[in-house]
């Protein structure tokens, strides 16, 4: 290794197999595992992630504004409980400092690790194949006669939730470890690649969620865009994220106010609640468009409404779009810090010292994430920010470029 570990890569070994197993049980517990790692091995990452991030000052001073602003938020909002403003200030450190541990190690430990990853990567691809080809019917049991469910649909209903959050991460860790065996150039090798992104795919159409359909696409056309362009796409990628969040609000009313007459009518039920959900959420936002209404401020309010003869609510907990979520609770003033840190960490990934292969899954990950937040969860939820910590960990392990 680099720097002396105090911890043996067994430990490190460990924590990333629970890791994989709490992908599999939906991601709850990956939080944990993942600020374990971070808090662990942060007396050993400490000096050179300072020496590190003392080359892009820029990055760190708008990201501790950003999430500074962002938990200060809470000050102001509705909604009692300051429990995401503890989160957020406590994990997201640990979260980085775990995610930057798989750069400091070193080739030889990175392809030791990377081995636990790719045995248990396809072991939770297994379990979500066999998931997908049965309609939930390991999920569904466990809801019927572990949790609460009462009666089948029910269980069934609830397990596809829990294994679509899964799933999610699942996607964000198969596509670095795939392209790890890939790589290694080894037919059997190839062929578990192969077989890893067959069952990134299954995961991701199946359980419900349209939006894991739409970020495993995201994530497979930004690796190949970065194949051939390795610095400019990462690059283009975090500062489209960034001129999005930027302009949510504009891009989203014009959007609104372009749709065809009639095309609300034919789209699916979950997507029509988003536009009504976006059209409330734009309200908010003109009301408070400087400071917002503070963090979590949806989890106060609530908007029901007929439609389609059932009752929706136009303001649930979250706003199923990150830009609009910052917008509504941050204002303005937390808009423009996380575009500002969003623009800061495509400059500085531009003179990173990172080879093709770490580019690419960063990009892969990093496209799954994005639009994931940007449709489907909210923006703050912490399991999704461990699975990106975690697939930012794996993309760091791959150390073999094309030409090497």
């Amino acid at each position: 290794m680099r720097t002396r570990w105090r911890l043996t890569s067994a430990t490190l070994a460990l924590l990333l197999t629970l890791s994989a197993l709490f992908i599999a049980a939906g991601g709850l517990g990956l939080a944990t595992s993942m600020a374990l790692i971070g808090f662990i091995f942060a007396p050993v990452v400490f000096v050179s992630g300072w020496r590190a991030f003392k080359s892009a000052p820029t990055l760190v001073f708008l990201g501790v504004l950003c999430v500074g602003w962002l938990c200060l938020s809470h000050a102001w909002s509705p909604y009692e409980k300051a429990d995401q403003a503890y989160k957020m200030a406590l994990l997201i450190p640990l979260f980085v400092m775990g995610a930057y541990a798989g750069f400091r190690l070193t080739r030889e430990e990175a392809e030791r690790q990377g081995q636990v990853l790719t045995i248990v990567c396809l072991l939770v691809g297994g379990y979500f194949l066999i998931e997908a080809l049965s309609g939930g019917m390991i999920g569904g049991w466990i809801e019927l006669n572990l949790e609460e469910s009462t009666y089948p649909a029910e269980a069934i209903r609830n397990a596809k939730v829990t294994l679509s959050r899964g799933a999610t991460a699942f996607l964000m860790l198969a596509g670095p470890v795939a392209l790890m065996l890939w790589r290694r150039g080894e037919t059997l090798d190839r062929a578990g690649a192969m077989i890893l992104i067959v069952m990134a795919g299954f995961a991701a159409a199946s359980f419900d969620v349209e939006a894991n359909i739409l970020a495993f696409g995201c994530g497979l056309a930004i690796a190949g865009a970065t194949l051939f362009k390795p610095r400019l796409a990462p690059q283009m990628l975090l500062g489209g994220a960034g001129v999005w969040v930027l302009g949510a609000p504009l891009f989203m009313g014009i959007g609104l106010a372009l749709l065809p007459d009639g095309l609300e009518d034919r789209l699916p039920l979950s997507w029509a609640w988003r536009l009504e959900i976006w059209r409330a959420v734009l309200d908010q936002i003109r009301q408070a468009p400087l400071i917002g209404h503070g963090l979590d401020s949806m989890r106060a309010l609530s908007d029901p409404v007929p439609y389609r003869d059932i009752i929706i609510d136009r303001l649930p907990l979250h706003a199923h779009n990150a830009g609009l979520q910052i917008w509504m609770d941050a204002g303005a003033t937390g808009a423009i810090l996380c575009s500002a840190t969003l623009f800061a960490a495509a400059g500085a990934l531009g003179r990173a010292r990172l080879s093709t292969d770490q580019l690419i899954s960063l990009s892969y990950v990093g496209g799954i994430w994005l639009v994931s937040i940007m449709l489907g969860y909210g923006v703050y939820q912490e399991w999704h920010h461990a699975a990106l910590a975690l697939g930012v960990f794996t993309a760091f392990l791959n150390r073999t470029d094309p030409a090497s």
